[in-house]
């Protein structure tokens, strides 16, 4: 009974969820009440509830207030001010399921680029075939033999999938997998920030310039704090050697990098308004994924980690930096080109 009673305890602090909030009430109330019968009457009003309610409740509302009510534990029990509290369980969050998350797709797709070899590898003489029979100007075999080779490819592309038990698809299931305990720990801010019990202490345990956690950053530092290593990661992740990558793939890549930065761009202009606690929590994730991804790049990192040396060589960072700086610099020569005309 006393270990029940902590449990019951444990998730007190934001009585938001009705079945917790009446069965803290009645057990204290009258501690002779059989549990199993509060229980019972609880279970009832639950089968009452609309469909979407009860998947509310338990997918978003549950988990946040765990979120929440961990946060106030970290608070009261270490005796941090709430920035440090936020920034302790932002770096451990990052480091327990960001790290996790990020070694997983890195091996999924180290899985996805070896079905891509060995399908390779496989028809790349009868490429080369079609290629001196097309420099000779047969061109009447060359057709059928291309259809042969596409409905090939993607017989040894689909087995190769089901061998090593990977699929493209999967791979963004497991991208927004990742994003689901950000949402959980952004709701949970957010009950800490509205909450009358943590108002008190969550308006004067900020930082610098945002000293209340619970109102917008007033000079909208922490959005753009949010914003540019949001935007330098997905520039990171999005540079490929000349000439190594499927142009489809690229044309995929481009796209889905698009729809990354608009996306990143319209949560930049909603934390103009946001509590300061959610931005700073936001902004200290998205540093902290720009340098876990830098790191993860390192070959001594990957060796550890046992992955596959990087596309980019022994020097990703250098190679990385070369690619980038001398496209924008083409980018730049052409623009005076045009200026000149």
């Amino acid at each position: 009974m006393l270990s029940c009673r902590r449990l019951i305890f444990s998730y007190s602090h934001f009585p938001l969820h009705r079945i917790t909030s009446s069965l803290v009430t009645r057990y204290n109330s009258s501690s002779s009440v059989d549990l199993s019968t509060i229980l019972k009457e609880q279970s009832i009003y639950f089968e009452k509830k609309p469909t979407s309610t009860i998947a509310y409740e338990t997918f978003v509302q549950a988990p946040s207030e765990f979120v929440a009510n961990s946060l106030l534990q970290i608070h009261d029990s270490v005796g941090l001010p709430w920035w440090a509290t936020i920034a302790l369980a932002t770096i451990t969050f990052r480091v327990v399921v960001g790290a996790s998350i990020t070694v997983s797709q890195q091996r999924f797709i180290e899985r996805l680029q070896t079905v891509r070899r060995v399908v390779t590898n496989q028809l790349e003489p009868r490429i080369k075939t079609i290629n001196m029979q097309a420099m000779k100007g047969k061109t009447a075999s060359i057709v059928e033999e291309k259809k042969s080779i596409q409905r090939e490819a993607r017989q040894l592309t689909k087995r190769g999938y089901q061998e090593l038990n990977v699929h493209p698809g999967k791979l963004l299931v497991l991208a927004l997998f990742g994003s689901i305990p950000w949402l959980y720990f952004t709701f949970g801010i957010r009950m800490i920030c509205v909450s009358p019990m943590t108002l008190p202490t969550v308006s004067q345990e900020g930082l610098l310039w945002f000293q209340n956690l619970a109102e917008s950053d007033p000079y909208g530092i922490l959005p753009l704090g949010f914003l540019i290593p949001s935007l330098i990661g997905i520039t990171f992740n999005s540079i490929e050697k000349p000439g190594s990558a499927n142009p489809r793939l690229l044309t995929a890549s481009r796209i889905q990098r698009t729809l990354t930065r608009v996306v990143v761009t319209g949560f930049t202009l909603i934390a103009f308004k946001l509590p300061a606690g959610i931005v700073l929590f936001w902004t200290l994730n998205s540093i902290l994924q720009l340098s876990q991804t830098i790191i993860f790049e390192l070959p001594r990192v990957r060796n550890m980690l046992g992955l596959q040396p990087s596309r980019f060589g022994s020097q990703p960072l250098q190679i990385r930096w070369t690619i980038w700086k001398d496209k924008w610099l083409f980018f730049l020569r052409t623009l005076k080109w045009f200026s000149k005309l």
